[in-house]
């Protein structure tokens, strides 16, 4: 489809796996948001049903002529030339025509990409990375997933699969990430990372007031109670965390070696809980990076947007 010439508005879409937030936007100002179910379990028709409902309540009265097109941004590996889904564990799709079958149910122009990168998007443009042309944007959620700006243009890689950063390898002999593999970097400094470490330790015995919550059920163990039992001076929650960010600066030193950005952008649920592993994180990133590199605590910046970051990026793929 042609670009519209009155187009004035853009609609941003975040596809997660249980629900769907939409935005109508003018550049970086939100001007309506919706949020409705995904209803992956009903499979993608329905999910591509929910998807227009919410769009169409996003725009509302506004004339379809002044709206550019929808931009997506959805988890998984995502193909941008075509807008298919190629793989979403949470949606358990597999090249799924996401963009087509969108732009058919709502007659306009369709584009997606990564959930991570849309965010990415939208830091670039609107928020703390704007006019930088070289810096990464890493996501602390459940996982670990980053954006990367080199050069002023964001790094999509020969398979679409840049910024995988969760899965690049610390220790090969740690613990067993969700990819299978030992000693990824989201294995020990994720949300489930840092849950998963704390099990550890009750397993081993370690008193904890974790443990006169959930008994002997760890899997009761959420970043919740782990928040909790921090902020109330737990040892095994203080040392967990302070573990996630050794390992978080160790990563950050490595991603600075190899790309040299301007800033390094820390964003998702984990930093939450900052207080408790920045400074780990600072004191391995500069005992590990490459002295004429380190430029003290500058490298270090925080993502402005949390929960509209990625249809914000979304509706910036027409803006």
């Amino acid at each position: 489809m042609a670009r519209r010439s009155k187009a004035v508005f853009s609609i941003g879409m975040d596809l997660g796996g249980t629900k769907i937030a939409a935005g109508l936007c003018r550049g970086g100002e939100i001007l309506k948001k919706v949020v409705v179910p995904t209803h992956a379990a009903k499979g993608f028709d329905a999910v591509i049903e929910a998807m227009a409902g919410a769009a169409r309540a996003a725009m509302g009265d506004t004339d379809p002529a002044q709206v550019a097109g929808v931009g997506i941004g959805a988890a998984g590996q995502i193909d941008p030339r075509t807008g298919a889904v190629l793989y979403a564990p949470n949606l358990r799709w597999t090249n799924a025509p996401l963009g087509g079958s969108l732009s058919a149910a709502l007659g306009l122009p369709v584009r997606v990409t990564n959930d991570v990168r849309a965010a990415t998007i939208a830091e670039w443009k609107f928020g703390a990375g704007k006019g930088l042309d070289n810096f990464v944007n890493i996501f602390l959620g459940t996982g670990i997933g980053s954006g990367i700006v080199l050069n002023g243009q964001l790094c999509q890689g020969a398979t679409n699969s840049a910024g995988e950063i969760g899965h690049i390898c610390l220790d090969p002999e740690g613990p067993v990430c969700g990819c299978g593999h030992k000693g990824c970097f989201e294995a020990f400094s994720s949300g489930r990372g840092i849950e998963n470490e704390v099990k550890r330790r009750l397993q081993k015995g370690a008193k904890s007031l974790i443990r006169d919550e959930v008994g002997d059920d760890l899997d009761k163990v959420t970043g919740h109670l782990v928040g909790k039992a921090a902020r109330e001076g737990d040892e095994v929650a203080l040392a967990a965390l302070a573990k996630a960010g050794r390992y978080l600066g160790l990563a950050l030193a490595n991603v600075h070696t190899l790309l040299n950005p301007d800033r390094i952008l820390l964003g998702g649920g984990v930093m939450a809980l900052k207080k408790f592993f920045l400074p780990d994180a600072r004191a391995a990133l500069h005992r590990h990076i490459l002295p004429v590199a380190d430029r003290g605590d500058d490298l270090l910046g925080e993502a402005r947007f949390e929960t509209e970051a990625v249809f914000l990026g979304g509706a910036a793929l027409f803006a």
